[in-house]
């Protein structure tokens, strides 16, 4: 719970809302009774204002926020693979870009994207990166897998968004929301 002592007062809130695991799926193999997680080393400075004097019981407040990495870290993206069973981090892959979601197949593979445009197949058990390709834009759906005539296929969506603010490289625009007391 954060809770604001002064006006003017920054906090360092971690995970943000841009940070830590999001919206984008993940995925469980039963052969490893493993899930496998797209994460995020997203913070936030936080600020509270008042934005005008005043009675007290009709202020505005500002919250404004400016996203960052998370100390200790110069990568964004990550994916961790959890056994179900104990709850410990298998394998964990970290990369400059923020990852998007997951799908792991009956064959041992976990395929993955993220937002610079690359399509990844990793080793279900060790993380490894087998496969890759850039497909020229941000992955900003969900990987699929399909057979036709004994030929197994994957598919994922790709397309612009809000993506390009989880790049490392990117300066965090500060972020505004007003609310009346």
């Amino acid at each position: 719970e954060l809770v604001f002592t002064a006006h003017g007062q920054t906090v360092l809130t971690c995970p943000h809302a841009l940070g830590g695991k999001d919206w984008e799926a993940g995925a469980y193999s039963p052969l490893t009774n493993t899930m496998y997680m797209p994460l995020r080393n997203v913070c936030a400075r936080m600020m509270v204002q008042a934005l005008e004097d005043g009675d007290e019981s009709n202020r505005l407040y500002t919250l404004t926020w400016r996203g960052q990495l998370a100390p200790g870290t110069d990568q964004v993206g990550s994916v961790h693979a959890v056994s179900a069973e104990t709850g410990r981090t298998v394998w964990q892959h970290q990369q400059r870009a923020a990852t998007m979601s997951l799908a792991a197949t009956g064959g041992g593979l976990v395929f993955g994207g993220d937002v610079n445009g690359r399509f990844r197949a990793f080793d279900h058990e060790t993380g490894e990166v087998l496969w890759e390709i850039n497909l020229g834009s941000p992955v900003s759906g969900f990987p699929m897998t399909y057979a036709v005539d004994g030929r197994q296929y994957v598919a994922v969506s790709t397309g612009y968004g809000r993506f390009l603010d989880l790049t490392p490289l990117r300066q965090q625009p500060v972020r505004v929301c007003a609310a009346l007391t």
